[in-house]
């Protein structure tokens, strides 16, 4: 047996049993930057209008009209596991009273929407376009 391999199995093992986490640490997904397409569906059923949509940074940028990029319908993307939740503000209360928690895709992102005070209203498709 090859003594470096013993020595090394050791020292995981008694880190293990010590509960010293041992690795690459926590990973936080981001939700990409780049140019989408936003459909809601309310309560999972009643489809909304196509709206563009424009990702630069942690800032979530929607045109609802559909003229154009507009930076007045302006939301904040917080980095989660899988994804981001998208809200009005990082603040734990208003996250909790409505928030868009997006998970990855092969297409781009899929979220559920929580309202008032976390009851899922709906789903949204983010899919990416460029």
């Amino acid at each position: 047996m090859n003594i470096k391999r013993i020595i090394a199995g050791a020292l995981i093992g008694g880190a293990a049993v010590m509960g010293i986490n041992i690795g690459a640490g926590h990973a936080e997904a981001k939700i990409e930057p780049g140019q989408y397409k936003y459909q809601a569906f309310t309560w999972g059923l009643i489809p909304t209008p196509v709206s563009n949509v424009r990702i630069v940074g942690d800032q979530f940028y929607s045109d609802i009209s559909g003229v154009g990029p507009s930076d007045i319908n302006r939301a904040t993307i917080v980095p989660t596991k899988n994804g981001g939740i998208l809200t009005l503000s990082k603040d734990p209360v208003a996250m909790w009273f409505g928030r868009i928690e997006f998970t990855k895709t092969a297409y781009g992102y899929h979220g559920t929407t929580f309202n008032y005070g976390g009851i899922p209203t709906g789903d949204v498709v983010l899919k990416k376009v460029r």
